[in-house]
């Protein structure tokens, strides 16, 4: 009688602990303020940054010599008013940056798709910090024909860390998807 008690106690504290909303964290707020678009040639260059800044668990994790990286999810779509938008093409551009307390700098990795682009040494926290907040006018995609004359969006999102779900579940830290307007490619590059 007594265990069959503890159980249905027990029962009701574990239904009452899920049933409590968790805390919002403290970098809920991270997003994606605005996404811009520039055509140049053929190519598709994405230009955004992450607002406020870096969250506090990740600028944690930098100063501490891990290797920090922010990745930046960056999808091409056919925009449909009456339908999903058709995805035409997608990349990963990540930044990697470790402390080194030897010398007092950051090492910063540049990638795209697994790419590495480049390696630089940058000498302060304050420009590392920027160089990890801001997607800088890559070029991301390259135009074809059979985009000549539609309608096209780019939405990109920031992966900047992990949490945890329930107490012992590992998931992503991201923000939401934020979608550019709407441009056209014409064959030349130009938008109308």
């Amino acid at each position: 009688m007594r265990a069959r008690r503890f159980l249905i106690h027990f029962a009701v504290l574990i239904a009452a602990f899920l049933a409590v909303p968790a805390a919002p964290a403290a970098d809920e707020e991270l997003r994606i303020p605005q996404v811009e678009t520039v055509l140049s040639g053929r190519e598709v260059r994405v230009t955004t940054h992450l607002s406020p800044g870096l969250p506090p668990d990740a600028l944690k994790r930098l100063l501490s010599g891990l290797p920090t990286t922010v990745a930046w999810e960056i999808r091409l779509f056919v925009s449909r008013n009456k339908w999903w938008d058709g995805l035409k093409d997608e990349r990963r551009y990540a930044i990697t940056a470790t402390y080194r307390p030897v010398s007092g700098d950051f090492t910063v990795e540049r990638r795209l798709d697994g790419r590495l682009l480049e390696t630089v040494v940058l000498p302060d926290r304050e420009e590392t910090e920027r160089v990890l907040t801001t997607l800088p006018g890559l070029p991301t995609f390259t135009m074809g024909p059979h985009l000549i004359g539609k309608p096209l969006v780019v939405r990109v999102r920031s992966l900047y860390g992990t949490d945890v779900t329930l107490g012992f579940v590992p998931t992503r830290a991201m923000t939401d998807w934020r979608r550019s307007p709407v441009f056209y490619w014409k064959g030349g590059g130009e938008a109308p």
